[in-house]
């Protein structure tokens, strides 16, 4: 393990713990290397690997997209266990040019080192619960480097499925799950006789187990289907429409059983669910008249009982996001201001806020933890003890300065939805929530 690398891992380890309100990994894997190239879904960008790397015990190496390896970032990617991959949509020979990378992946594999590839080779601008086909990149790596061993030593190939409720929302969760590993020297046989056929069978394999790991609707417009359904049960793995009451794990359990119900049931061939998406879209759309969103809706008609322990919350955090406000207020408002107005696509825009502001918040820090450990020297004889503790505090200070303001924003908003005439919404909600119980069994 690279030095990088490994502060990567211990601050990421960290910061994950706060960006997420719970993470689930399921089916651990119990050694740090060990000849696996895992393929990954890849919903949520930047996001994907650091989450992986960090998260996950097996040490990895990245295949990340060759387009962005110049002279001045290969050092840096070398240094973090980044190595060049070339796609199809690069306008490249993409034999020729990843012949190099292949080359470091039968070294890094026959010394026992794992490799992580994203499978479907690209993620789109939003979380859409469905896997695109996997790429043969994976199936190729793994039985080049066969070849250069001698088929002496396995290799495998995992697949792994992140599952994230939103991947630019703090405080949301995400989980984890892996597949079953296939041994590629069982098809040592088949190889030699036909390569070709062969990595195919196997990427086949490989594709249909993890559909297995994610809610895998068959189309956009399905998942669009299956997201509003998620949103309006309050039972699937939607961002902001869940019931507390239910474990993560057991929403994304619902996710992927209400997935399943709906690929066998397409529009096409079921006339109940067209009509169903529609008084939906009806719904959606009278939600949009009012000027509401649907969480809105639905915390507005909650009981005061139900807001009480909100207020409570906000409270119980306010002296934490006091000494938040002052220690990263103005980084992290700089940072999202300017994330959001560079980068263009939104699904880079959650990882790089965190990315940024695990680096910039330390460092403007920095002078406060000199004078904190200047000022203690004379009452604290284990004053470093004490400054550092507080130092890397500010990370949880910054998390309730956050929730607090987003709180204080969501009784301000409630207090102007509340005064909106909004009865004849929740009993077309109560209609709509029949009329899905009634065609849906599954949910």
């Amino acid at each position: 393990m690279r030095f990088s690398y490994f502060l990567m891992w211990c601050a990421f380890q960290y910061s994950f713990r706060l960006y997420f309100r719970k993470i689930i990994i399921r089916k651990k894997s119990p050694y740090f290397f060990g000849r696996t190239i895992f393929v990954s879904n890849h919903q949520g960008s930047f996001m994907d690997p650091l989450l992986i790397a960090s998260l996950r015990k097996p040490i990895v190496h990245f295949m990340v997209r060759a387009d962005v390896f110049n002279r001045f970032t290969n050092w840096i990617f070398w240094s973090l266990h980044m190595l060049p991959i070339y796609r199809q949509r690069d306008r490249v020979d993409t034999v020729e040019k990843n012949k190099e990378s292949f080359i470091k992946t039968n070294r890094l594999l026959g010394r026992r080192r794992n490799i992580l590839i994203f499978g479907e080779g690209f993620t789109h601008d939003r979380i859409q619960r469905r896997l695109h086909p996997i790429k043969k990149g994976a199936a190729r790596i793994g039985f080049s480097a066969l070849i250069e061993d001698g088929w002496r030593n396995p290799v495998y190939l995992q697949g792994l499925g992140i599952n994230y409720s939103d991947f630019n929302l703090i405080g949301s969760d995400v989980l984890v799950d892996a597949g079953n590993k296939i041994c590629l020297n069982d098809y040592r046989e088949s190889y030699l006789e036909n390569p070709s056929k062969t990595i195919t069978e196997v990427t086949v394999l490989l594709d249909a187990d993890m559909r297995t790991l994610i809610p895998d609707v068959k189309t956009p417009e399905m998942a669009d289907f299956h997201e509003d359904l998620m949103m309006l049960t309050r039972k699937g793995i939607h961002p902001l429409c869940f019931d507390p009451s239910i474990s993560f794990e057991h929403r994304w359990q619902y996710a992927l059983e209400l997935a399943t119900w709906i690929n066998a049931h397409p529009f096409e061939h079921c006339q109940e669910l067209t009509v169903l998406r529609d008084e939906i879209a009806d719904y959606k759309e009278e939600l949009c008249r009012q000027g509401v969103s649907e969480p809105e809706r639905f915390a507005a008609a909650e009981k005061p009982s139900r807001i009480i322990p909100g207020l409570f919350n906000v409270l119980l955090h306010l002296p934490f996001a006091i000494l938040g406000l002052m220690h990263a207020a103005l980084p992290i408002h700089v940072i999202k201001w300017w994330v959001e107005r560079t980068l263009k696509r939104p699904v880079y825009w959650g990882s790089t806020k965190m990315v940024l502001a695990v680096i910039i918040v330390p460092i403007i820090n920095i002078p406060f933890l000199l004078w904190l450990l200047a000022a203690l020297s004379c009452i604290a004889p284990w004053n470093w003890v004490v400054a550092s503790a507080y130092f890397f505090s500010i990370g949880w200070f910054s998390l309730a300065y956050l929730k607090v303001l987003s709180r204080l924003k969501l009784m301000f908003r409630l207090s102007q939805v509340k005064q909106k005439k909004l009865k004849a919404l929740n009993d077309n909600y109560f209609n709509l929530i029949a009329s899905i119980r009634t065609k849906i069994p599954v949910a």
